[in-house]
């Protein structure tokens, strides 16, 4: 069995894999001179014990903690896990989407914050980023209402999550804006695998406590587009120390259900 010392020094690997001797990763301002316990804690438990976990992809634990950092309006932290993603190996493409994709989870002002400071980090890094343009401007809205309903589909399948009886409410409305835009315009993109978008949704969603049916179809969704149990479950478990272990926890609930009524294990 691996003594805590041990956990320790695979945490100070990792942390050393994540920040490619980029010093500025090492300190944190403030637990490192008020609450140093707490610093040995980090390194050990969140480093050594979760980041090396196997069933969850790097790539995929940075999207993650990307999208968990954007949700909450951490920029500070933000800033050290973009640029940890670009260190084990996300591309530029793939980062930029990830705040694309989370558009319709977290809000404009999340996103728009994110990508500020992601076209800072990329100047600092000297990448040289051009914009795929992949909206289409020309199509009509009934083309895009139908991409949208065909990317939903295939994502998440079955009925809308949440039904409206009256074609003439807001809620009509409200669900024709979301089949366009989230799932027509931003779904349909192909610069993130389904599977990626799956994790960053459960990710936001986990943080900001959202256990309606929306995460349950979630995660049947993620099932559906290829996503194993024990990776929906790390998910979960990457995420305790970001959102705290009451959001997590209740999500894994929420996820065995899913399992046992799909005769799953994890």
């Amino acid at each position: 069995m691996a003594t805590l010392n041990d956990r320790y020094e695979q945490g100070r690997q990792m942390r050393e894999r994540l920040a490619h001797n980029n010093h500025d990763h090492y300190h944190i301002a403030g637990v490192d001179e008020l609450a140093p316990d707490l610093r040995r804690i980090i390194d050990e438990a969140l480093f050594g014990v979760i980041w090396t976990r196997e069933g969850l992809a790097a790539h995929h634990r940075s999207m993650c903690t990307i999208s968990a950092m954007t949700a909450l309006s951490e920029l500070s932290l933000l800033r050290r896990h973009v640029e940890r993603g670009l260190n084990i190996g996300l591309t530029p493409e793939q980062v930029v989407e990830i705040f694309v994709h989370l558009t319709f989870y977290v809000g404009v002002p999340a996103v728009e914050s994110g990508l500020e400071l992601v076209q800072r980090i990329f100047s600092e890094r000297g990448i040289q980023f051009t914009p795929p343009l992949i909206f289409n401007a020309g199509q009509t809205a009934d083309e895009l209402h139908r991409k949208g309903q065909a990317a939903f589909e295939e994502s998440i399948g079955g009925a809308s999550m949440y039904p409206v009886d009256d074609p003439q409410s807001v809620e009509a409305d409200a669900q024709r804006f979301i089949e366009e835009y989230h799932w027509g315009a931003i779904y349909s993109r192909p610069t993130l695998d389904a599977k990626s978008r799956a994790f960053c949704a459960l990710s936001a969603m986990t943080v900001k406590g959202q256990y309606d049916r929306q995460i349950r179809r979630r995660i049947e969704g993620a099932l559906r587009v290829g996503a194993t149990p024990r990776e929906v479950m790390e998910v979960f478990m990457h995420l305790i120390l970001y959102g705290g272990y009451i959001n997590s926890r209740t999500a894994m609930n929420i996820a065995r259900s899913v399992f046992n009524e799909q005769g799953l294990t994890a």
